[in-house]
């Protein structure tokens, strides 16, 4: 598989946000968001027999798959899945929904984090339906962030609990966050922080 890298840390953002994790960042995506660094970033191959034996054996029991774009590498996406499960690790999975996880694969995934990106061709109605898939959507100034307007008209259709407002921005400082709360706090939502921002940890 495309990997950008390897590591152990501390969820910053979302449901798990606060737990310790290995995570999986694969490299590649399908989308060229304003900020992001993704492509910036060198890659490296490793086989999911490599990075089954890097799992096996995990203290905190919990692998976060992120990206990139992960699901553009869906067959090896699909047998790594299916290796860590079996490891009966806990597999969560950062995506921008643009592609359908199978549901075989989709549903040996303990908690599927969906960040929407504004004007991008995400299958909203069939993430929303799913009970371990959240939805994450990114409040911000950049083209595919989110509106305060579109968001409220968008979350009336879906379910609170599972659905999380957060700020665009890669300051420490996170100035536009209270923006963020307050708008998850009037729609009954709720706010991700970015943790690994605010304490400049990878």
């Amino acid at each position: 598989m495309r990997l950008i890298e390897v590591f152990r840390s501390i969820q910053g953002e979302g449901p798990a946000m606060g737990r310790p994790a290995l995570f999986i960042r694969l490299s590649g995506c399908n989308l060229r968001c304003e900020g992001c660094d993704t492509d910036l970033k060198p890659s490296l191959d490793l086989s999911v027999r490599e990075l089954l034996e890097r799992a096996e054996g995990e203290e905190g029991r919990r692998v976060i798959i992120t990206g990139g774009e992960p699901t553009l590498q869906m067959d090896e996406l699909g047998d790594l899945i299916g290796g860590l499960h079996r490891l009966g690790l806990e597999i969560h999975i950062e995506s921008n929904g643009t592609n359908i996880i199978p549901q075989k694969i989709l549903e040996r995934i303990h908690c599927a984090v969906i960040s929407p990106k504004r004007g991008s061709n995400c299958n909203l109605p069939f993430w929303a339906c799913k009970s371990n898939v959240h939805l994450k959507f990114v409040l911000g100034k950049p083209d595919w962030c989110w509106r305060d307007e579109e968001l409220t008209e968008l979350i009336s259709t879906l379910d609170r609990e599972r659905v999380w407002i957060m700020a665009y921005g890669a300051e420490q400082g996170m100035k536009n966050a209270i923006d963020a709360w307050n708008l998850a706090l009037r729609l009954g939502v709720n706010y991700s922080d970015r943790l690994h921002i605010r304490l400049r940890q990878r």
